[in-house]
C-alpha cells in the first residue's frame, strides 16, 4: 500500500486459491450497494477505511467511468494458483498512515501501513496521472449505539447523543433528576474533547397526548439540558442552541412502549471528538483461517436455527479505535440451513429495518460496562462494513457439516474489555454470547 502521489494511494493484492475447486473471480470484488455497476466486473469493491476520520476511500475512476483497478471479468483461478491485482485510491490526509482494508466477502485486514515506497506497476495497471479522473468517492462511515439511558449516532464528522427523557426527567416534568447529572457529565466531557464551537440541544416527546402539551414540554426540557451542560463544559467559546420538536422526527415506531421510550429523548449534537492517539509502530493484524479459534462457542437457541453453532475467531481492536469481529457459523445439524436474511436488522427485533437486504448488520455487540449495544459501521453507500450476503457468490446456504466465516467492523468504546454479542435470527432472538474479550 503506497502513497504514490499527494492525491493517490496504490494498493497491490494477491489472491490465492487455497481451495479444492476452480475459483471464479468475476464479481468477487465487485462493490455492490447503491454505487455498484454489475456490468463492470472490476475490483471496485476494495476500500481503505480510515477509522479515526470515519471515511472509506473507494477506487478512483476515470471521467468516463472506468475503475483504476483490475478487471476480473475473465479471471478464474485453479486450485493452488494466484493472481496479482491492483486498485488506486484517493489519498487519505497526510497524517493517516495506517488503514483497514475492506473487501467484499472477505475478513478486513486491520492496521495496514501506507508507505511512501514506489510500486512496480502490474501489466494492466493504469497510471492516474495519465488519465482524466472523475471526482473521488470518499464515503462517510457512520456508527450507531443503542442503550437504555443513552444512544449515540456518529457519522464520522458529527456525534448526536440521544439521552432518555425517562432518566433525565420525571413524567411530564422539565426539572432534571439526580440521575441526569451522571449522563450530562459524560456528554460534557465529550464536548470538551471535541473541536467544534456549537452544541445543538433538541427535545422530543413520543406521540402520546397532543402537541399543545408536547411542544412546550420538549422546549423546556431542551433548555434544562443545555443550561446544565453550560455549567459542566469547561472549554471556552462553546455556544448552545436549543429547540423543541414535540412528537416530530421519531427514531422508533410509536405503537410500542419500547419505541415510545426511545422517542422520549433530548439529543445533544456536536463535532465528533477525535479518537485517542494511536500507538506508533506494530505489525498489521490479519486474522486468517488456520489460526486457533477462540474457546467461545455456542449453539443457537432459536428453533429454526437448530444445529447451527457460532465460533468466535477474533475480536480485535486496532490503533484507530475500530474493532473487527470475525466469527464462524457451523452447521452441526442434519438439514440444510439458509442464513441469507437471518442476521439483518429487523423492525420487530431491532426496531430498525436494514437498508440492504440479506446483510449481517443486525449482529450487535454490548459493552458490558456501559450496557450499550453497538451495531456494525455503515457507509453512506448504504452497505454496512460487515459481510453482506445478497451477491450471488456469497456463502449463505450451509449443508450439514459445512461452515462459513463472516465479519463486521464496530466502533466500540476505547475502554471496552469484555462484551456480549447478540445474534438475531429472522426477527427473533437467536443466540446471545456473553463474556467475549476484546483484544
Amino acid at each position: 500500500m503506497s502513497r504514490t502521489s499527494g492525491s493517490a494511494v496504490t494498493g497491490q493484492f494477491r489472491i490465492v486459491n487455497d481451495g479444492q475447486s476452480q475459483l471464479n473471480l468475476h464479481i468477487s470484488l465487485f462493490e455492490g450497494g447503491r454505487e455498484g455497476d454489475i456490468r463492470s466486473l472490476e475490483a471496485n469493491g476494495i476500500g481503505l477505511l480510515d477509522g479515526a476520520g470515519g471515511k472509506l476511500y473507494m477506487p478512483l475512476r476515470t471521467a468516463d467511468g472506468k475503475c483504476l483497478c483490475s478487471s476480473l471479468g475473465d479471471k478464474e483461478l485453479a486450485p493452488g494458483a494466484s493472481l496479482d491485482i491492483y486498485a488506486v485510491f484517493p489519498a487519505p490526509p497526510a497524517g493517516v498512515n495506517r488503514v483497514t482494508v475492506t473487501l467484499p466477502l472477505t475478513v478486513p485486514m486491520q492496521d495496514v501501513p501506507i508507505s511512501g515506497n514506489p510500486v512496480r506497476a502490474l501489466p494492466d495497471q493504469t497510471d492516474p496521472a495519465s488519465v482524466s479522473l472523475a471526482s473521488p468517492r470518499v464515503l462517510t462511515v457512520a456508527g450507531v449505539a443503542e442503550g437504555d439511558e443513552q444512544s449515540v449516532d456518529d457519522d464520522g464528522d458529527n456525534r448526536a447523543v440521544r439521552l432518555s427523557s425517562d432518566v433525565l426527567f420525571a413524567l411530564n416534568k422539565a426539572e432534571l433528576t439526580p440521575q441526569a447529572d451522571k449522563l450530562l457529565r459524560g456528554v460534557a466531557k465529550q464536548v470538551d474533547a471535541s473541536r467544534g464551537s456549537t452544541v445543538k440541544v433538541d427535545g422530543y416527546t413520543d406521540s402520546s397526548g397532543n402537541n399543545a402539551i408536547n411542544q412546550p414540554l420538549s422546549e423546556r426540557r431542551a433548555t434544562a439540558v443545555a443550561d446544565r451542560l453550560k455549567q459542566l463544559v469547561t472549554r471556552t467559546g462553546v455556544t448552545f442552541q436549543t429547540a423543541g420538536h414535540g412528537s416530530a422526527d421519531p427514531v422508533a415506531p410509536n405503537d410500542t412502549e419500547s419505541g415510545r421510550r426511545k422517542n422520549r429523548r433530548v439529543t445533544a449534537s456536536f463535532t465528533m471528538p477525535p479518537p485517542p492517539p494511536a500507538p506508533a509502530g506494530g505489525q498489521p493484524y490479519r486474522w486468517a483461517p488456520g489460526k486457533p479459534a477462540s474457546s467461545k462457542t455456542a449453539p443457537f437457541t432459536a428453533q429454526q436455527a437448530k444445529g447451527l453453532q457460532v465460533e468466535v475467531n477474533s475480536m480485535h481492536r486496532d490503533p484507530a479505535g475500530l474493532t473487527t469481529f470475525v466469527w464462524t457459523l457451523r452447521n452441526n445439524g442434519q438439514a440444510q440451513a439458509n442464513v441469507g436474511s437471518a442476521f439483518q436488522l429487523d423492525p420487530q427485533y431491532n426496531g430498525r429495518l436494514s437498508p440492504v437486504a440479506q446483510s449481517t448488520d443486525g449482529i450487535s455487540i454490548r459493552d458490558t460496562a456501559s450496557n450499550v449495544w453497538y451495531y456494525p459501521l455503515r457507509a453512506s453507500s448504504a452497505e454496512c462494513v460487515c459481510t453482506s450476503l445478497p451477491r450471488g457468490d456469497a456463502k449463505k446456504v450451509l449443508a450439514p457439516g459445512e461452515s462459513v466465516t463472516y465479519s463486521g467492523v464496530y466502533r466500540l468504546p476505547a475502554d471496552a474489555r469484555t462484551v456480549d454479542i447478540d445474534f438475531p435470527w429472522s426477527g427473533q432472538e437467536g443466540l446471545r454470547m456473553k463474556g467475549v474479550a476484546v483484544r
